[in-house]
C-alpha cells in the first residue's frame, strides 16, 4: 500500500472520529450510531498503520491489489450501514403509521363524546 493511500487513510480516520465526537458532545448523534463510525475509524487507522495486515488480506482473500481490497472493505461496511438504516426507517415508517392511526381515532372518539354531550343538553 502507498504512502499517499496509508496518509490518506490516516487522516480521514482522525477527521472521522474527531467530527463524531464533537457531534457526540453537542448531543448531535445517538451513541450507537456514533460506534459504528468509531470502530471504521479504528479499522482505518489499524490498516493504514500496520501495511503487512492489509497485505497478509489481500493475498487471503486472492484480491489483486491492497487498494481493491481496501475499497471492498469500504463498500462492504458502507452496504452494511445502509442496510441498517433501512431496517431503522422501515420501523419508524411502522411507527409512524400506528401513531398516526391512534391519534386519529382519539380525535374520533373526542368528537363523538362532545357530540353526545351536545345532544343531552
Amino acid at each position: 500500500m502507498s504512502v499517499g493511500l496509508r496518509m490518506f487513510l490516516l487522516v480521514a480516520a482522525l477527521l472521522a472520529g474527531a467530527v463524531v465526537l464533537t457531534r457526540i458532545r453537542k448531543a448531535k448523534m445517538q451513541i450507537e450510531d456514533s460506534v459504528f463510525w468509531v470502530l471504521s475509524a479504528m479499522l482505518f487507522i489499524l490498516l493504514a498503520a500496520f501495511p503487512p495486515l492489509i497485505y497478509r488480506l489481500t493475498e487471503f482473500f486472492g484480491v489483486q491489489s491492497p487498494a481493491n481490497l481496501l475499497f471492498l472493505l469500504v463498500i462492504a461496511i458502507l452496504f452494511m450501514k445502509v442496510f441498517s438504516l433501512s431496517l431503522k426507517v422501515s420501523l419508524l415508517e411502522e411507527k409512524l403509521s400506528s401513531l398516526a392511526q391512534s391519534v386519529a381515532l382519539r380525535e374520533r372518539f373526542a368528537e363523538e363524546a362532545k357530540e353526545n354531550r351536545e345532544e343531552k343538553d
